[in-house]
């Protein structure tokens, strides 16, 4: 929430650190009750700044900063790749044809032509180390007795790392433009009545290569995709582009490529790169009204409140690009130099998209959609006798949001919520405390029976510090308060967006995947009918049951510390009934409230603030949150009591199954007088060098009842960070480290297995499989990688410990060194402050995980972690 907006993640990444006023994470039930269904995770507060009476105030920071990879990858040289190609076709088939001849690995070990024995390293070739961008802040404040402002601007570049050539016209490395405005003003109408009006823009303007879309459908930027087909790309068999000159006429660029052994091209991720660009463009405007009205008149502490907003929201994105001309080198029957011959002139023999020498258009998505959102409250707040302090709010609210393209009839219809909130609490002698906080939603989701929620949640604290007794303690201990919680809330973000209304069916009523054609001579056809949700009244609200118990002090008026500790129960988890008999004949998942979970954690911080004569000064924090969860109840069969370990009930609900890898298979032998494995066939499926797993159950087979829970749970329990800051006079020195420990994840071995064939993509040689794979000569039943293959093994692919890694970590997430020019200096030259400043992000990151940046998972391959160098300046004047 930001100004009491609900915003997306993209809206916080894009606030400057400079606008902000105040951050608060509320996370029991009393704190998030007033914020109704959508305060049911948990609230994150972010008040920006207000304009303050006065004379105008500026403020400007410039920064302009460095970024590379935390860690490259690091492949096997070519002449490696191309004799454990071999390797890997002839281990699997005695027969396999080679897909490299020696005098090609000797010619190419040589140094030999370039363009007719290529030795490409595509991340080189493609990507460079490092790229520089800017950002731009500058905020206005002041006003006067009657009207105060606040205004502030950015702008912000990024570049991408691409190595883009001077072969077109036009330039496809990636730029991100980013531009936001935002203003509050604050007018005073009369003596008791204030207006706050804010308004926001954010803007942003991308282009970069022409993106894709990844094995799961998702759209992927054209950034991630060149990359990944820079990993994913034959080193050797093409050069990314031969010179003009072996086809002075042509005007088009000369790339490189050859026929796949499926007969069709590979990927040349260089021509990828710049045969074309595509533009993005997002537009985000939101105007905000705020009227506060003093009520005093009526009845002291009284006021009243009214607060709305409009947010309209607009995406598109268009790629233009050419067919690039592919080209093969073959001998030049006259002797002397090579030939090029085309691939894709479009005459017959031709291989993939005719070559075309113009750009192309195509519209890609669109998204606009708009956000109303109204609120209305009424505050009290009066002390009676210095003693009784009473504070109560009442606040109702009704939002609405509709997507102008939204692609189906229920989906197009205006989604809405509404409720009405409150809170009422008690402090006495500012030493007891008491809260009672109630929340009554809506939801349109939901059946009339079940479509409104209540949610009551209360609290108690005591500030004990503040008791006679404990005045002795007080230059030890001081602001000592004990604090207790418990509230239920609800949640409507439950499901797929897409199932708007779980208490209606949705009909296809002209499905042609289900139509049929009829009629005496099969003339006549119409399309069928199909269901992809049925309707459940029954669906209702997921609730939250949280109990948080809290402790909050100082010790020597430097150390601050704060500890709470929860417990949460979750139930009504909206699942899909996995196990509903197929002799239903249902089309669609049936959905139900029918599981629950149970939370508990801990959260401590501690901040240590301590000032030195000679300008000298300390700052210590740190803080470490351990979360873990259980199923308690899981839409799941009974299992038998030899198969009971296949239940997730009392196991974390990011649990991973799996099954046990012993190790390598030794021989064919092995494997063929070992347990049949997911119903292949040893010696042909599976064989010598491939994953042996365990026969959990003893059913002399290895199938889907041998998974087992394996490792940790892959959200981390517990996430910790820490750091200080040293400043002596003008001088200060930061770091803060982060780090997370008790979490496991799975390396994805088809993302990582060479010299297979997916599409026109032939993956990479990592140099860990190069140098740790078991082989003929070499059978290391515990190798990194099993026996090599130019094909997925299905065997190798499972979900296994061989997989499995440790994804604890501490990183050295920031440094910092600022300069505050001396305060005689600024202001002989007229200006309020001045600092300058050099910091650093993602510097070190320690782990026993060594393949890729461990925060990157078990993916690996993708777009790295940046480091990124920062130089910065601001001035107030």
């Amino acid at each position: 929430m930001i100004d009491g907006v609900e915003s997306t993640q993209n809206d916080m990444a894009r606030l400057q650190p400079d606008d902000i006023s105040s951050f608060n994470v509320l996370k029991d039930a009393t704190a998030s009750a007033v914020y109704g269904a959508r305060g049911a995770n948990g609230v994150l507060l972010i008040i920006t700044k207000s304009g303050k009476a006065g004379e105008t105030k500026y403020f400007f920071r410039a920064e302009t900063s460095l970024s590379g990879n935390t860690r490259n990858f690091k492949f096997a040289d070519n002449i490696t790749y191309m004799k454990q190609a071999n390797e890997a076709a002839l281990t699997r088939s005695r027969l396999a044809i080679l897909p490299y001849l020696q005098t090609k690995i000797d010619a190419t070990a040589a140094g030999d032509n370039p363009l007719l024995y290529p030795n490409n390293n595509w991340i080189k070739e493609l990507i460079k180390d490092y790229t520089f961008n800017q950002r731009y802040n500058m905020n206005v404040t002041g006003g006067g007795s009657k009207a105060s402002y606040y205004i502030s601007g950015t702008y912000n570049i990024d570049n991408g790392v691409l190595k883009v050539a001077d072969l077109n016209n036009f330039n496809s490395n990636i730029k991100l433009r980013n531009y936001s405005l935002r203003s509050t003003v604050n007018i005073n109408l009369t003596n008791t009545t204030e207006a706050i009006i804010r308004v926001y823009g954010q803007f942003d303007d991308y282009r970069g290569p022409v993106g894709g879309y990844d094995s799961n459908g998702n759209k992927i930027n054209g950034g991630q995709k060149i990359f990944n087909q820079a990993l994913w790309s034959n080193p050797v068999m093409f050069p990314a582009v031969y010179p003009a000159s072996y086809q002075p006429y042509a005007k088009h660029p000369l790339f490189g490529n050859a026929i796949s052994p499926s007969g069709s091209l590979y990927v040349n991720p260089y021509a990828e790169m710049v045969k074309g660009y595509q533009d993005n463009n997002s537009s985000t405007l939101q105007t905000q009204i705020e009227l506060k009205q003093d009520l005093k008149g009526i009845l002291p502490g009284l006021s009243a409140r009214l607060m709305s907003y409009v947010i309209r929201y607009s995406y598109f994105d268009i790629a233009r690009n050419y067919n690039p001309f592919y080209y093969s080198a073959i001998p030049n029957p006259a002797g002397g130099d090579f030939m090029l011959n085309l691939l894709n002139s479009g005459a017959p023999p031709t291989y993939g998209l005719t070559g075309t020498e113009y750009l192309n258009y195509s519209e890609g998505t669109k998204s606009l959609n708009s956000t109303f959102y109204t609120e209305v409250a009424v505050n009290y707040n009066h002390t009676f006798k210095e003693k009784h302090a009473v504070t109560g709010m009442l606040i109702t609210n009704m939002r609405n949001y509709l997507a102008a393209n939204a692609g189906s009839l229920q989906l197009s219809l205006p989604s809405r919520n509404q409720g009405v909130s409150g809170r009422a609490t008690y402090g006495y002698d500012n030493r007891y405390l008491a809260e009672f906080n109630f929340g009554y939603n809506g939801s349109e989701r939901f059946a009339a029976n079940n479509r409104f929620g209540f949610f009551p949640s209360f609290g108690l604290g005591y500030l004990i510090s503040n008791e006679k007794f404990f005045k002795p303690l007080s230059k030890v201990l001081s602001n000592v308060k004990l604090r207790a919680t418990y509230g239920i809330t609800g949640n409507d973000q439950i499901g797929r967006a897409q199932d708007r209304f779980f208490y209606l069916s949705e009909v296809n009523m002209n499905d042609a995947g289900y139509g049929g054609t009829f009629g005496e001579n099969n003339f006549y056809y119409k399309d069928g009918i199909s269901i992809s949700r049925y309707a459940n009244p029954l669906i209702t609200w997921e609730k939250s049951k949280q109990l948080n118990l809290g402790l909050d002090m100082t010790l020597f008026d430097a150390l601050s510390l704060n500890i709470d500790v929860y417990k949460q129960n979750r139930s009504n988890i909206l699942t899909d009934r996995v196990y509903v008999p197929s002799t239903m004949g249902l089309q669609a998942a049936v959905k139900a409230n029918t599981n629950e979970m149970e939370s508990r954690g801990v959260d401590f911080s501690a901040n240590y603030n301590k000032s030195f004569g000679n300008s000298m000064y300390l700052q210590l924090r740190g803080n470490l949150t351990y979360a873990t969860n259980k199923v308690l109840i899981n839409d799941e069969p009974a299992y038998n009591a030899n198969e009971a370990y296949r239940t997730h009930v009392g196991l974390p609900s990011t649990q991973t199954f799996g099954y046990i890898a012993e190790r390598l298979f030794v021989d064919d032998a092995e494997a063929k007088n070992s347990p049949v494995q997911f119903a292949g066939k040893p010696g042909l499926d599976y064989g010598g060098g491939d994953i042996k797993y365990r026969d959990v159950n003893g059913d002399g087979v290895i199938s889907a009842a041998d998974a087992v829970p394996i490792g940790l749970p892959q959200a981390p329990e517990i996430i910790y960070g820490f750091g200080g800051t040293f400043g002596f006079k003008g001088f200060d020195i930061s770091a803060f480290f982060q780090g997370s420990a008790r979490s496991s994840f799975f390396i994805n071995p088809q993302n990582i297995s060479p010299f297979v064939f997916n599409g026109g993509s032939q993956n990479g040689l990592l140099d860990v499989i190069a140098n740790s794979h078991w082989s003929e000569e070499n059978r290391d039943i515990y190798a990194f990688w099993p026996r090599l293959s130019d094909k997925f093994i299905a065997n190798n692919n499972q979900t296994s410990t061989w997989w499995m890694r440790n994804g604890s970590f501490l990183r050295l997430k920031s440094v910092e060194l600022g300069y505050n020019l001396p305060t005689r200096i600024q202001n002989k030259l007229g200006i309020r402050a001045t600092r300058f400043y050099l910091n650093a992000s993602n510097l070190a990151a320690f782990s026993s995980f060594k393949l890729w940046d461990v925060e990157m998972g078990g993916n690996g391959l993708g777009y790295p972690v940046q480091t990124v160098y920062n130089l910065g300046v601001s001035l107030s004047f």
